[in-house]
């Protein structure tokens, strides 16, 4: 059984500009990875952040820079593929709004994981 930790984490979604943004809280959840990879399931409509220790290539990896981990703002990550791959199985999705979505960590498999059910509209 997967264990998941009590402390709640967020990101929100951007989806005029594209852009992802990573409450520093997640990360430091995840353990203040060097890089994270950006995960979709469109089965299970899950989205997850996945710590890694180093990139691969040709896939959703991005280097988190240490200086924005130690600074007051969040982790900002412009991902268009990303962004059209929610948007395609999320096709409800206004363009003109901002999401926020909640989650929780799974530590065993160093994730963060965030149900596109949860989303929340930001007005």
């Amino acid at each position: 059984m997967r264990e998941h930790t009590k402390q709640p984490v967020s990101i929100t979604i951007d989806i005029k500009k594209r852009r992802l943004r990573i409450f520093k809280s997640t990360l430091h959840n995840l353990g203040d990875p060097p890089y994270i990879q950006l995960l979709i399931n469109p089965d299970c409509l899950v989205v997850a952040i996945k710590s890694i220790s180093h990139s691969f290539k040709g896939d959703q990896t991005h280097k988190v820079s240490k200086r924005t981990l130690h600074s007051d703002n969040c982790v900002e990550i412009c991902s268009k593929s990303f962004i059209e791959k929610l948007i395609e199985i999320s096709p409800n999705l206004d363009r003109s709004f901002n999401y926020r979505m909640n989650g929780e960590i799974v530590p065993d498999e160093k994730l963060a994981v965030f149900s596109l059910k949860g989303l929340t509209r930001i007005e």
